[in-house]
Parts: structure tokens; C-alpha cells; sequence
């Protein structure tokens, strides 16, 4: 019976240890990966986490203190009456944590899961295509002409309906990347983007958008 107890105690201890040691955090390579996209420049993969739960979350607490959230819903499918809360659940992904036992590490951190987000149909882009990454910066780029505003702490989160298939450069969702996100200038502006394939299971979608949103918001460089 002592051995048992003293077993248990080493393991809750190295269980605590491990999680308050930012070398045990998710490496950098293991969630996402640079490649070079349609135009020249650079962007970045997200990765499948290694395990169920996504691990980067916990290295928020050495990322910014509170990313805006810019959703912009990308197809027409997204009109559907039936996508409604679904969409209204990734409009708001750090406010959704509260069911998830992340939300405490991230009020730990100092992070503002209330920030304020803005959220934005497109459902006029032409669907039951692929969409290249070129065309998802020139979308953006006309949004903000429309009067879409971005400053440091904006994050454009771009989700694609059913009936748009993600490509960058020669490589396609789901077969080479979870996400990705990626940088463009406009206007004397830097704009941070985040492109999210469409996922009908929900809390599969809500998954994939909190990883990609979590990594991109981590990007440093």
C-alpha cells in the first residue's frame, strides 16, 4: 500500500512538472511547417496534433496576450439555415472554451478569451471549386477595401464552405495540411490569414479551427 501511494505521488508530481515546463510544450515543427506559396513568399502548415487534445494551447502563455478574431465564411453554403449555430461557433472560438478544460490554462495565461471578434459572409464566391491561396489573399484584399478594418491584434480567419476545396501552390487540404496560414501586406498593413477547409462533423470543425487558430496566433516570425 506505501509503494502504491508513493508511485501515485511521483506520477502527479512529474504529471505537474511536465506541464510547467515550457520544454515540454509542442514543438514548433511538430504543429506547423513553412513551405512557399503561390506567389513567392512564404506560409506556413498547420499539422495534425500528435495527440486528441491540441497540445499548442498551453504554450499560449508565451504568445500575445489577445488576438482579434476576423471570421470571414467564404461559399454560399453557409447561408444554409442548418449551418447556423455551427457558424456562430466558430465566429467565436476562444469564447467557446468554456466546455473545454483548456479555458483555465488560457485564463492562467493572462488571455482575453472575451476579445472582441467580427464575423463576415461571402456566400457571392464561386463554389464546387478549388480556391488557391492567391485567390483567398485577393478576397481578403477587397473585403478590406469594403471597409474591413486590421491592426496588430487581427487575425483573419477564412472558412471555406463544402464546396471549396483549399489548394496551396501543388498541395491540397486534408491530404498535406489540417489548415494553413500565411502573411500578406496591404497598404502599409501586415494581414495574418488563416485558411480553414470545411468540416461538417461539429466538433471536428471546431477542433481544427481552434488548432489552426491557436498556431497561427503562436507564429512569431
Amino acid at each position: 500500500m506505501k509503494f502504491s501511494r508513493l508511485a501515485l505521488l511521483i506520477l502527479i508530481l512529474a504529471t505537474i512538472g511536465h506541464a510547467q515546463n515550457p520544454s515540454q510544450l509542442e514543438p514548433v515543427e511538430e504543429r506547423e511547417q513553412a513551405v512557399q506559396n503561390e506567389d513567392g513568399g512564404r506560409a506556413w502548415l498547420v499539422l495534425p496534433p500528435r495527440v486528441a487534445a491540441p497540445a499548442s494551447i498551453k504554450a499560449r502563455a508565451m504568445g500575445i496576450s489577445e488576438v482579434q478574431q476576423n471570421s470571414i465564411f467564404l461559399g454560399n453554403g453557409w447561408t444554409d439555415q442548418s449551418l447556423r449555430q455551427h457558424e456562430q461557433t466558430l465566429s467565436h472560438l476562444l469564447l467557446n472554451l468554456p466546455a473545454h478544460p483548456e479555458l483555465q490554462d488560457l485564463l492562467d495565461s493572462g488571455i482575453n478569451v472575451y476579445a472582441p471578434a467580427f464575423s463576415l459572409e461571402k456566400p457571392d464566391v464561386a463554389g464546387n471549386r478549388a480556391l488557391s491561396d492567391l485567390e483567398i489573399q485577393s478576397i481578403l484584399r477587397d473585403s478590406l477595401k469594403q471597409g474591413l478594418s486590421v491592426n496588430r491584434a487581427s487575425l483573419f480567419v477564412v472558412f471555406l464552405d463544402a464546396g471549396l476545396r483549399s489548394t496551396l501552390g501543388p498541395l491540397t487540404a486534408e491530404k498535406h495540411y489540417l489548415a494553413y496560414h500565411g502573411y500578406f501586406n496591404n497598404a502599409g498593413a501586415r494581414v495574418h490569414y488563416v485558411v480553414v477547409p470545411f468540416e461538417a462533423e461539429p466538433k471536428a470543425a471546431y477542433r481544427n479551427a481552434l488548432r489552426a487558430f491557436i498556431v497561427a496566433a503562436l507564429h512569431t516570425d
